[in-house]
């Protein structure tokens, strides 16, 4: 499907800005090959590009926001009216213009402009005369979009959070061409997903599952971010239209900007499990996902990525070409769509393409029992205190040692952590930390069990503890933070 978009492009790219210009232009001189002054063809360069670079956005906006492109090439699937559509009803049009007008300047022929000028009228008139009935018949709402946006003669744009910001789209395009080299994406849709309006659910193993569900769905989708990593890339996240959601407790603002915004005709992505899964088996859905799920409209649109846990897992230290398998479908029922996310994203026959990060997995060694002595290399790993190692072991095989680390764990247990706050920055460092049945203490502090409220793991090394009233946030020297992750929801059921 999108080899065919991409050849439709590519040939309207070059008869409508490269081949159609040329002709005009080559007319104009063949009738007359009279010259602008030098300083017309500089201005006439400017004009161009900005032209150009306009008309690019626009078609951009038709193809991630609308599902499409030119209205007899692939008609978009919903009308667009954000961006620069909210400039002016025809964007692409005018950017075609200017930069039609602006190129006969640049070669400097008069009559190249004259021709470029009347073709230019024809193009208004087509589009006002012609154009916009058949939009009004295919889009009912064309009508009311007209009373607020002029036909060319732009206006202050309408800021809209439903609309795919700049870089976001360049991201988009970017992210196309790099998926080329890297993750083949192969995908099933099982439903017909809606135009607009929807939350996108899907299970989380990797840190580029959104550009998965971007690419596989093909539309400007926002996600919230935690505020642990919103705060440290501000800039980037929120010009590619994310927004941050507190993850240490019930976050009542974001959790209202989601429902309004689904219910406005956005299109939201989310992850249930709150965290990426270590090994590609489901987390469950965190408590209060189940109120979201009856808020906002349906369908909601399933997502599930499979195989890309093998190619850069959670422990892992590096990214690693391969496939990637994803499916779509549509769900009305709750259980259902954790029935069907909740199947692990990979077998257990499958193999990692490479152990390297390992041992924050398998943190305690399967033979002799000591914490932190797993070394890891790209085939596997071995401990240095016994001598024990595996090489490509299966992700069955990591699954029982996981599992059995699991049970062996006993309290109290300590190591030494540097205090890091909510951005990621150490406030202290070589602070012993001591987990036992009462809770956590640490430089002179204790954080009582009864009093936890909930806790974190960001990233790969840092945990957060929440006790009601601030996150205190550890990470540690010689253990994997995954130990303590395990130490909690077994000790302390969080």
């Amino acid at each position: 499907m999108y080899k065919k978009r991409i050849i439709q492009g590519l040939i309207y790219f070059i008869a409508y800005w490269i081949i159609l210009p040329a002709a005009l232009i080559s007319i104009g001189v063949y009738i007359n090959p009279g010259h602008f002054p030098e300083v017309v063809k500089i201005i006439g360069k400017i004009v161009a590009a900005f032209g150009f670079v306009f008309g690019m956005i626009s078609a951009s906006y038709m193809i991630i926001d609308g599902g499409g492109g030119p209205m007899y090439l692939l008609p978009p699937k919903k009308l667009v009216t954000c961006g620069t559509f909210s400039i002016c009803r025809h964007p692409v049009y005018f950017g075609f213009i200017i930069y039609l007008l602006g190129l006969s300047l640049t070669y400097g022929y008069l009559m190249s402009f004259a021709i470029s000028a009347v073709f230019s009228v024809l193009i208004i008139l087509w589009a006002v005369l012609i154009e916009e009935r058949q939009l009004s018949k295919k889009y009912p709402e064309y009508e009311e979009y007209k009373k607020k946006v002029p036909a060319f003669w732009p206006q202050k744009p309408i800021k809209d959070d439903r609309c795919p910001p700049l870089l976001f789209m360049f991201l988009f395009y970017v992210g196309y061409i790099v998926s080329w080299f890297t993750w083949h994406i192969r995908f099933e849709k099982k439903c017909k997903v809606p135009e607009q309006g929807y939350m996108v659910v899907a299970n989380h193993v990797t840190y580029l599952d959104f550009a998965v569900v971007v690419y596989t769905l093909s539309r400007f989708i926002s996600f919230p971010v935690s505020l642990f990593h919103y705060k440290r890339k501000e800039w980037l996240y929120k010009n590619v239209g994310s927004f941050p959601i507190n993850r240490f407790k019930p976050d009542v603002r974001a959790i209202m900007r989601i429902i309004s915004y689904v219910k406005k005709g956005g299109r939201l992505g989310i992850f249930p499990e709150a965290e990426r899964s270590w090994d590609g088996r489901f987390l469950g859905f965190k408590q209060g996902f189940d109120k979201l799920v009856e808020k906002v409209p349906k369908p909601i649109i399933g997502v599930r990525i499979e195989k890309a846990q093998l190619l850069f897992p959670r422990w892992g230290k590096h990214f690693y070409p391969g496939k990637v398998n994803v499916i779509v479908d549509c769900f009305e029922d709750q259980k259902e769509l954790e029935e069907f996310l909740s199947k692990p994203s990979v077998d257990p026959d499958d193999r990692y393409a490479s152990y390297k990060g390992v041992e924050n997995y398998v943190y305690r060694c399967p033979k002799c029992g000591k914490v932190g002595v797993i070394k890891s290399n790209k085939n596997g790993f071995y401990c240095k205190n016994c001598g024990f190692s595996m090489e490509k072991p299966t992700v069955g095989q990591l699954w029982e040692i996981r599992d059995k680390n699991i049970e062996s764990l006993t309290l109290p247990f300590s190591d030494k952590a540097d205090i890091v706050d909510e951005m990621g920055k150490v406030v202290k460092r070589n602070v012993l930390v001591i987990m036992d049945e009462s809770g956590i203490e640490y430089d002179g502090n204790k954080l009582e069990k009864e009093k936890l409220r909930s806790f974190i793991v960001e990233g790969r090394h840092e945990i957060f503890f929440y006790d009601g009233r601030d996150a205190v946030g550890f990470r540690f020297k010689n253990s994997s933070v995954l130990l303590w992750n395990d130490l909690v929801k077994k000790f302390y059921s969080l």
